[in-house]
């Protein structure tokens, strides 16, 4: 049978934060059970981020979709090279990782972004992802276009697709690369958001992003436009875009003490511009949530009698976890043990969990283990030898011999008294 432990048995409820309440260790003291909390960020309030200068403005939760602040996110605008995150997005539908491409040849325009991989050279899909994102080489996402979708015409109709059945609704492609195509190429900061979403569940793209530079299979090296990515280590990307209609665009991704967040910013006048104003979303989002360690891997949660046995069983947290939430969550922790145990059983063995909610809503079990092994019961013919000599000494048979002990010891006495009487 289990039943919620006690405080006696290892449940400490403390206030951490805003209305947060966790479980320690056993012997471990308030706010034991961990690091120390994130710092806090510095951040700008809400009326300070719609006053800054881009055109449009996001920011959300990527684990949740949650929309944390918008201004004109809705709006329709040009997107520049941020464009690309929907032709990775369709290589990767199509495109095992390890396909090899061929680089086509481009006829770039004056002022184009490149990067170096020559017509004919092979490259591996990550290798042709990471030459396109990080220093937004036109030239490979048009090569990408004709390799993947065997023309660019195709390949912007396979873009168009993918944006219907991703339900971005205000976003429109005719171009895989991000030139500027008047009323035509467009999408929202809600839109470019809810992508980067869906992009960011991707390992590999998540690695190439977060790269300040890389060096391709055939030792090409390529540096990422994103400057962000590098100077703040929890900054871990995502794309930039710059044109003469589009002005400065980035879409930005975070991931600090377990708070992953997304921004966008559509219509900077200027990088130093568009720069500020993806940390100040960020920073601004970063302080929101706090950071709560609940349990530690092998620390003393609980302690459970065993049966036939005088020492209890510890049950230690089978692995760490932490959780982030908003400073205005509740968080509660509570151990779920069993009233006892009788072994044999192994070391290692789940016996209980210290079960996480949110608000209400659990999130989380974490198991609870046995840090020994648990021994069986006494053996029965000691178990009955003990309870014979009790049950002997309990019926009577113990004050016998006490009283025979004592008649013994009189008479002893009597006797000794007589023999001094005698030799007198």
């Amino acid at each position: 049978m289990r039943r919620a432990a006690p405080a006696a048995a290892g449940l400490w409820l403390a206030s951490v934060g805003v209305a947060v309440a966790v479980a320690a260790p056993l012997g471990a003291g308030p706010r034991g059970a961990g690091p120390p909390e994130r710092a806090a960020i510095a951040a700008d309030t809400p009326a300070q981020l719609a006053a800054l200068p881009a055109s449009a403005l996001l920011l959300m939760a990527q684990g949740s979709g949650r929309i944390l602040f918008a201004r004109d996110a809705n709006e329709e605008l040009p997107i520049a090279s941020t464009t690309k995150l929907m032709t990775t997005y369709v290589t990767l539908q199509h495109e095992p990782l390890s396909a090899r491409l061929v680089e086509q040849p481009y006829a770039a325009g004056v002022g184009e972004s490149l990067a170096p991989v020559p017509p004919g050279a092979q490259l591996s899909v990550p290798d042709m992802l990471r030459a396109m994102l990080l220093p937004s080489g036109n030239n490979v996402a048009y090569s990408l276009s004709v390799d993947v979708g065997g023309s660019e015409s195709n390949f912007i109709a396979m873009m168009n697709a993918a944006a219907a059945k991703l339900h971005l609704g205000r976003t429109h492609y005719t171009t895989p690369i991000g030139l500027d195509t008047p009323g035509d190429n467009y999408s929202t900061a809600a839109d470019l958001a809810r992508l980067t979403r869906v992009l960011m569940r991707r390992p590999i793209v998540r690695e190439i992003v977060d790269q300040p530079s890389a060096r391709l299979a055939d030792g090409i090296v390529v540096d990422n436009r994103n400057d962000l990515v590098g100077a703040y280590p929890w900054i871990v990307g995502v794309k930039t875009g710059s044109t003469a209609d589009a002005l400065e665009c980035m879409v930005a991704a975070a991931s600090l003490g377990g708070v992953r967040l997304i921004a966008v910013v559509l219509g900077a006048p200027t990088d130093p511009v568009r720069d500020d104003d993806t940390l100040a979303l960020l920073r601004y989002g970063l302080s929101l949530y706090r950071t709560s360690q609940v349990a530690v891997a092998g620390a003393v949660y609980a302690t459970v009698p065993v049966v036939g046995r005088p020492r209890p069983a510890r049950l230690v947290a089978e692995r760490s976890f932490s959780v982030a939430l908003a400073r205005t969550s509740t968080l509660h922790a509570a151990l779920l043990v069993p009233s006892h145990l009788r072994g044999p059983i192994p070391a290692g063995t789940v016996e209980g969990s210290i079960v996480v909610t949110e608000n209400g809503r659990a999130i989380k079990s974490i198991p609870l283990v046995t840090a020994a092994r648990v021994p069986a019961p006494r053996p029965p013919v000691q178990a009955a030898l003990f309870s014979g000599r009790f049950a002997w000494l309990a019926g009577g048979g113990g004050l016998t011999a006490i009283v025979l002990g004592c008649s013994l010891l009189l008479m002893r006495r009597r006797s000794t008294r007589c023999a001094m009487g005698m030799q007198r």
